[in-house]
């Protein structure tokens, strides 16, 4: 398992715990290059469609490449009346945890 590989893995597992204490059926998806590393459903049919990235400590910015957040930008745009589903960013500085909602995903570009 080389360096990335093992961050990711560890900051999916972080968040997989988080939502499955919210009482989410969570699903990881991964090395599966696709925009969405975490899949999780509620008692409600309430869907969350995350990426999760980790801070970078230097510049404060999300490691995130643009074709890479195209996507997700993409299925946010797609759901964005979609009361069920939300698409989200998860960005882990250290321990700190900074959600991005769909709203917020659509504001960046």
């Amino acid at each position: 398992m080389n360096k990335p590989y093992k961050i990711g893995y560890y900051y999916e597992r972080k968040a997989k715990k988080i939502l499955e204490k919210e009482g989410y059926l969570v699903w990881r998806s991964p090395a599966s290059k696709s925009p969405i590393d975490i899949i999780a459903i509620n008692d409600k049919g309430h869907v969350k469609l995350i990426q999760v990235k980790r801070k970078n400590y230097n510049i404060n910015g999300l490691y995130i490449n643009k074709k890479d957040f195209l996507k997700i930008y993409e299925l946010a745009k797609k759901f964005q009346n979609a009361d069920n589903v939300d698409i989200e960013i998860w960005a882990f500085l250290g321990n700190r945890l900074e959600k991005y909602n769909k709203k917020d995903i659509l504001a960046m570009f």
